[in-house]
């Protein structure tokens, strides 16, 4: 028996995606407002198959809400279009070139190193973006993340020459917002559980120790993004008094 309607359950209408009520479908809509349930991509494409047109609307719709998974699809597009030279050329930041190139400050972040770059970065997007969009809206993630960015590429070219790729510095700013307004999560840091708090020290405290080893890697961007991430993650959790 349906808890919500009282009805009885048959053996066509007992799974709850079969079973379609009032008091269900508010239910739902609770779980959806306090986060406890999030609609996946598989449902919108059985929408916009049934549709249409109107499918359309719907895949619109939900990606609106979810440009973090937008913006890692774009950079692993990117990442495959980067072995074509002129693209690469185009789009990498070289410290020298930036008053004549300042699109690159932006178009940097979606090329990557080869694959593990890809990999670490695409992991940290898709565990960590959702989540710190689905709690301060899709503007306020973007412009942390951009912003992020583009100071993490400033941060380097401050102490380094060296051309620099990837979007670490965005995500670092994306991580480290996250751990501000959302302390109490927990994560795994290389294999071992610990609150994302914990996490975003340890990795400011490798980067640091490891600036100046010559290993290829930007820290000093890894740390400028960071460092933007916690001022927007305070900024957002004092100025609207609200737990996230």
């Amino acid at each position: 028996t349906c808890k919500f309607c009282g009805g009885r359950f048959c053996s066509e209408h007992r799974l709850p995606e079969n079973h379609d009520c009032t008091g269900l479908a508010e239910y739902r809509r609770m779980l959806r407002s306090e986060g406890r349930l999030l609609d996946n991509v598989q449902g919108y494409a059985d929408v916009a198959i049934e549709r249409g047109v109107g499918g359309t609307m719907d895949w619109l719709r939900f990606a609106s809400h979810n440009t973090a998974f937008l913006l890692l699809l774009i950079i692993c597009v990117v990442f495959l279009l980067e072995y074509i030279p002129w693209v690469f050329n185009t789009l990498v930041l070289v410290p020298g070139t930036v008053i004549e190139r300042p699109w690159t400050l932006v178009t940097y972040m979606f090329l990557h190193g080869g694959f593990a770059h890809l990999f670490f970065n695409g992991m940290f997007m898709f565990f960590f973006g959702p989540e710190l969009e689905r709690r301060i809206g899709t503007a306020r993630f973007l412009s942390i993340f951009f912003i992020s960015g583009v100071l993490a590429a400033v941060g380097h070219m401050l102490t380094s020459d060296v051309g620099i790729v990837g979007a670490s510095g965005a995500l670092y700013g994306v991580f480290a917002a996250l751990a501000v307004i959302a302390p109490h999560i927990r994560i795994y840091a290389f294999f071992i559980p610990m609150r994302i708090t914990h996490a975003l020290i340890l990795f400011a405290l490798l980067d640091f120790l490891w600036m100046g080893s010559g290993d290829a890697v930007a820290h000093m961007a890894h740390l400028s993004g960071l460092v933007v991430g916690l001022v927007a993650g305070y900024h957002l959790k004092s100025r609207r008094g609200l737990r996230y």
